[in-house]
């Protein structure tokens, strides 16, 4: 990739899509959600940018399948409006500048736009809620400008104020059509240049849920063998925990499923977070409707035995 030529990208990179090739129907899907996401972004920083039908050029390319933002994304917008689109911008940059934006144009928004986009994924993979909106227990670097963020297991990601700020009221469902194609052999990967350094956040089948509701396609059925009202005894890892929903994420076969405790809340189990444990409990099918038929099963456990321990250290051994 020449950095000079692109601003950012999103790419689907593994063995499914080695020769650049993606159903058209996934392409599309996957095109018309990447414009959504840039239109938003672009939209929260320059609200007159929305009564704008401007066209975003995107070049796909072979190697992965990669959908890539140029350089002169703001020569596109301006032959393709004119007279019109100077006029927004000149308003807008004046709205930008009045919070303190210095040498704003149009490609900066469309930066700024693709920056959030990565760092929504990064947030929700750091979280593994793409809901949650309240942040507790949060540190502060040094200057102020960056909120640190502890999740579940401890750690802390440090994030831009104005980052978070766009985050915080950013729809959850954001990049639910971009992970809808993930799946095993095929990664997302979202990534911006900025002065000939590339930043990429990957997201890969193990973490699609924290994005998208439906993880399988309508053709398919996630373990048809685990039938609704079954007791079974699965082996897996427990990677979260939503205190939320009093959920757990349950990673059984390269799947993470949902987890609920019959009784009693998952704070009793916090202690076997990321431990291989042996789960004992009953499948659950119920669909949004009421109805027996869900293509992903969830587990309603009794108790989950641990596999292995992990140390004083936090290290883990069998």
């Amino acid at each position: 990739m020449n950095n000079e030529k692109y601003i950012g990208y999103i790419k689907y990179e593994g063995k499914l899509v080695e020769d650049g090739l993606m159903d058209a129907r996934r392409q599309a899907k996957a095109l018309f959600a990447f414009d959504s996401a840039l239109r938003y972004f672009i939209a929260k920083q320059a609200p007159d940018f929305r009564n704008l039908d401007f066209e975003i050029p995107v070049q796909i390319r072979k190697g992965s399948w990669e959908a890539l933002i140029p350089e002169t994304v703001a020569g596109w917008i301006q032959a393709g409006l004119g007279a019109v689109a100077t006029a927004y911008f000149t308003k807008a940059a004046q709205k930008m500048a009045e919070k303190d934006f210095e040498d704003f144009g149009i490609t900066d928004l469309f930066k700024k736009a693709l920056n959030s986009i990565k760092w929504f994924a990064r947030i929700g993979k750091h979280t593994g809620d793409v809901t949650i909106r309240e942040f507790k227990n949060v540190r502060f670097s040094d200057d102020q400008s960056q909120i640190g963020i502890i999740n579940s297991a401890g750690e802390i990601l440090f994030v831009p104020k104005q980052v978070l700020d766009l985050y915080i009221s950013t729809n959850p469902k954001l990049l639910e059509e971009l992970a809808a194609n993930i799946q095993n052999g095929r990664n997302l990967i979202i990534g911006t240049l900025e002065n000939g350094v590339t930043d990429e956040e990957i997201i890969n089948p193990s973490e699609k849920w924290i994005f998208c509701d439906e993880n399988e396609t309508e053709e398919d059925v996630l373990f048809p063998e685990l039938i609704h009202g079954d007791y079974v005894v699965l082996e897996g890892e427990v990677t979260r925990e939503n205190k939320t929903s009093n959920s757990m994420g349950f990673k059984y076969k390269d799947h993470i499923l949902t987890a609920y405790p019959e009784t009693g809340s998952i704070v009793n189990y916090k202690s076997i977070l990321f431990l291989r444990c042996r789960l004992f409990g009953t499948v659950n099918r119920i669909d949004e409707k009421g109805r027996i038929g869900a293509r992903r099963p969830k587990l309603y456990f009794s108790n989950l035995e641990p596999l292995e321990e992990a140390d004083e250290d936090g290290d883990l051994f069998g």
